[in-house]
């Protein structure tokens, strides 16, 4: 078994000692816990299209209802997340 260090600000040290005291369980079952919580959300593919906006990508509609068919326009519905994302990304980095 390998030991590692970490290196904690002063708020997540905090949540750790927090987290450790409240579930009654040791600074390594909880960050162990904590990588395995991650991996479930980052491997499953249904959790990844969730996050993605694409469940429930289909609709029944009748056509010329006034909705639309996010099976039919599932490229331009993507393509607009996407550039979402990305703006949203150009705004959190800073100006160089």
């Amino acid at each position: 078994m390998r030991t590692i260090s970490v290196r904690l600000d002063d708020g997540s040290e905090a949540r750790l000692d927090s987290l450790c005291q409240s579930l009654g369980l040791s600074q390594t079952e909880v960050v162990k816990a904590g990588l395995e919580s991650l991996q479930r959300q980052s491997a499953s593919p249904a959790s990844l299209a969730e996050r993605l906006g694409l469940i429930g990508g289909f609709s029944s509609a009748s056509p010329g209802n006034g909705t639309t068919s996010r099976g039919r326009d599932h490229s331009a519905l993507l393509r607009q997340k996407l550039d979402r994302q990305h703006q949203d990304q150009q705004r959190k980095e800073p100006q160089t």
